[in-house]
């Protein structure tokens, strides 16, 4: 299968490469936050984002290092917020106190929608997996997505303060 890189579908993604010089798998990374809502007007209708998914992900870069205790050195942690606008066919579940996840699969869907619905026109869309390792599972497509932030975080996800200079 050919490696679909979602970087170009999302805006302002390089908040994400510009720190891993890539996008990367998110494998063992972890959902902290889903946040469903219904934001400015009908799905699809002119300027809507409706109805809106945001995720907070902690994440970080696998070096080949390892510790004197026999683990991999773990390097660039970073807590991220994204944003996924006009969601359809979303199905989540198994959200438990902790989601580490193997990975997010990204793709593409050109969707034909029946006339005076969406418009009659077909569409492209982003595809999202989140195969799971423990906790939640699912998947959606949406019509846009976003990077809204990431930061380097410690390693258990939580922001780190720089002291403003």
């Amino acid at each position: 299968m050919e490696h679909f890189d979602p970087a170009p579908w999302i805006k302002n993604s390089q908040k994400v490469t510009d720190i891993f010089g890539r996008w990367p798998s998110f494998h063992d990374a972890e959902i902290q936050e889903v946040r469903l809502f219904t934001a400015d007007g009908e799905p699809w209708s002119i300027g809507s984002d409706s109805p809106v998914m945001e995720m907070a992900i902690h994440f970080f870069e696998m070096t080949k290092d390892v510790t004197p205790e026999g683990y991999f050195v773990l390097k660039n942690h970073t807590l991220a917020r994204f944003k996924f606008c006009n969601v359809e066919d979303l199905e989540l579940s198994d959200f438990w106190y902790q989601n580490c996840i193997f990975g997010l699969e990204f793709g593409t869907q050109t969707v034909s929608y029946p006339q005076g619905q969406r418009n009659g026109n077909a569409v492209d869309l982003l595809t999202v997996q989140i195969n799971s390792s423990v906790g939640l599972r699912g998947h959606f497509r949406c019509r846009s997505a976003e990077v809204l932030s990431a930061e380097l975080c410690d390693a258990r996800g939580r922001m780190i303060f720089q002291p403003e200079s």
